[in-house]
């Protein structure tokens, strides 16, 4: 038999030969790998070690992260997820699988003056992927709903947004909330994803939110803490920068940035109303008020589309 007869078979193996995943470059793989749902990459991790290995590397289970959930998801909320996973990986396996429920949250004071922070729930199946792919965990505990993190949630009537912890409902896809102001055991459900933002400081609910009031002049948009009675949580309520009874508006002659008053215009309120205006001492770093309500710090709004989003959920409301 010729040598040219003897190749020929072994010519026909070669082509009739799939590729698998497992014959692509590195960096292919990787493209191919972020193109796919969290679904379809936890199929693809069963198929060997090296899929498994591939498939659950924190860079590619951060940008899956990123993806659906980087405009809730703040640093606030990270640095939550990050207690949770170190109080995880420091403490013995076996210890937090002999707990009941397996969860665990960070909490300060005594009920009913209760600061819950965040809630990791029904972890006890997890735990091997908080110890090496903590970014996947991330994203099942999210999914899931057993990750209750800090966010805010906006209210249309009156208009204001308040400090909450909140879990995802996939079958619906809304939240829960759990908020200081209705006592931790009360939820609020059907929350859509336009009522949500990430925490925009590391502040809560019970702190002043320390600020300088004399770079703030008339027309600037601002939120506000804002209470009903010194026990009760803060809100952040939207409003804008008005001009003091004594002023003519007029731009040349304005002098109310200069003045140690400051009139703070909540607009969701009808003119003549005892709520529409009230007036602040700039140079009072402490909480201001009265019977009617208490104003703590103020925030400035320099970014454009918080701006439009508050003008948005005021035009909802009057609609």
């Amino acid at each position: 038999m010729s040598p040219h007869k003897n190749s020929l078979p072994k010519l026909e193996n070669q082509e009739d030969r799939k590729i698998s995943l497992l014959d692509l470059p590195g960096w292919t793989l990787d493209i191919i790998l972020e193109l796919l749902p969290p679904s379809d990459l936890c199929r693809v991790a069963k198929v060997c070690t090296y899929l498994r290995n591939r498939c659950r590397s924190d860079d590619l289970w951060d940008k899956q992260v990123k993806q659906k959930w980087s405009n809730l998801i703040g640093d606030v909320a990270l640095q939550e997820w990050q207690w949770h996973t170190t109080k995880i990986n420091t403490q013995s396996i076996l210890l937090l699988q002999n707990q009941s429920t397996g969860s665990c949250g960070s909490f300060s004071g005594v009920w009913p003056s209760l600061s819950l922070h965040s809630y990791l729930e029904n972890f006890g199946d997890l735990t091997s992927l908080f110890q090496k792919y903590s970014k996947m965990a991330l994203l099942v505990c999210l999914e899931s709903g057993r990750f209750w993190f800090p966010a805010q949630v906006y209210k249309r009537v009156p208009l204001y947004c308040y400090d909450a912890i909140v879990s995802y409902d996939s079958k619906t896809d809304t939240f829960r909330a759990r908020s200081p102001n209705n006592g931790w055991r009360m939820i609020e459900g059907n929350i859509e994803w336009d009522r949500l933002r990430s925490s925009p400081v590391e502040n809560f609910s019970r702190k002043f939110y320390l600020s300088d009031m004399n770079d703030l002049k008339p027309g600037d948009h601002i939120e506000i803490q804002k209470r009903k009675r010194k026990e009760y949580p803060y809100d952040w309520w939207f409003a804008i920068v008005g001009h003091l009874e004594s002023c003519d508006e007029n731009v040349n002659h304005c002098l109310c940035q200069q003045s140690d008053m400051l009139v703070v215009e909540f607009k969701q309120y009808q003119h003549g109303s005892r709520w529409r205006r009230s007036v602040l001492n700039r140079n009072v770093y402490e909480e201001q008020g009265s019977r009617l309500c208490w104003m703590g710090g103020i925030r400035k709004l320099d970014k454009e589309e918080e701006i439009e989003r508050w003008n948005s959920l005021l035009s909802s409301r009057n609609n």
